[in-house]
């Protein structure tokens, strides 16, 4: 007689599936005719100078889990940075499925990473400032907002709490692709696409949704400002602690000095050496 082997157990799929969340009603959808309007104004008035590096390279995140590995891989391709390693084919791209934390992959699918994963992760590709939401004013907030919407060759990706934007979910990245002066409010191109469309939210909800500590690490969110390392823009001079907070410029743009083509960063953020962020490093 035959014995026949067992057969592998399928895993389950949900019983219950979405396609998509109604955006809440005080945030203003991208694709709307208010949406159009306000990205619009926002162009003709110099704060969407980046925007179409990003929309040009946006990725919706491939995992549920991973939309710091995706905003961030979508801020290095708007960036034209080289990975060094083949993609697929011939081809060197990013994508956020090569961009691994420390974290396992099973780890990351199911949690994500946190903002210091997300400090070390992006450290190892580019120069980075991070700012927690409690270490930066709103005056600073706002400053940064239109300092990175006024340019292409410096992105800002925020860490914040969906919960405070009204939103289902906890945390979140997403990166920052235009303002808009006169209603202050940043767009938001927000990397699972497949849960809520793009959105335009107000500025000082956007800071507190920064506030909210992360039960994981017990600290606040953020947001990180990103450029390439080979720029000649010094982001240190963003850092918290060199802003001029007393500063009656209400233009809120940042004049940056050249840095020397020469001057790269030799460690990480985040104190260590990059085998802590991911298992393909460059």
């Amino acid at each position: 007689t035959s014995v026949n082997s067992p057969k592998a157990t399928a895993p389950s799929s949900p019983k219950v599936t979405f396609y998509r969340r109604e955006l809440p009603e005080d945030l203003v959808s991208f694709t709307s005719a208010d949406g159009r309007k306000l990205f619009k104004e926002s162009l003709n008035t110099g704060y969407a100078e980046g925007y179409f590096n990003l929309a040009g390279n946006f990725t919706v995140q491939s995992e549920p889990a991973y939309c710091g590995p995706s905003s961030l891989a979508m801020v290095l391709n708007a960036l034209e940075v080289d990975p060094g390693r083949r993609w697929k084919g011939v081809w060197r791209w990013y994508s956020d499925e090569l961009l691994e934390s420390c974290r396992t992959e099973s780890d990351l699918k199911a949690n994500g990473i946190t903002f210091d994963q997300f400090l070390c992760l992006a450290s190892s590709h580019a120069q980075v400032i991070a700012k927690r939401g409690t270490t930066a004013s709103r005056e600073e907030f706002v400053r940064d907002i239109k300092y990175v919407t006024q340019r292409d060759d410096v992105f800002m990706v925020l860490s914040f709490a969906r919960a405070a934007m009204g939103q289902t979910g906890d945390g979140h990245f997403s990166p920052i692709g235009a303002f808009h002066e006169g209603s202050n409010q940043a767009l938001v191109l927000d990397s699972a696409r497949y849960k809520y469309p793009s959105w335009f939210g107000d500025v000082d909800r956007l800071y507190d949704s920064l506030q909210p500590v992360d039960p994981e690490t017990n600290l606040p969110r953020g947001y990180f400002l990103i450029s390439r390392r080979d720029s000649r823009l010094d982001l240190s001079l963003l850092a918290s602690s060199n802003v001029d907070r007393d500063s009656k410029d209400s233009s809120g743009i940042v004049d940056l000095p050249e840095r020397p083509a020469d001057v790269f960063p030799t460690t990480l953020s985040c104190g260590k050496k990059s085998s802590c962020c991911s298992a393909k490093q460059l």
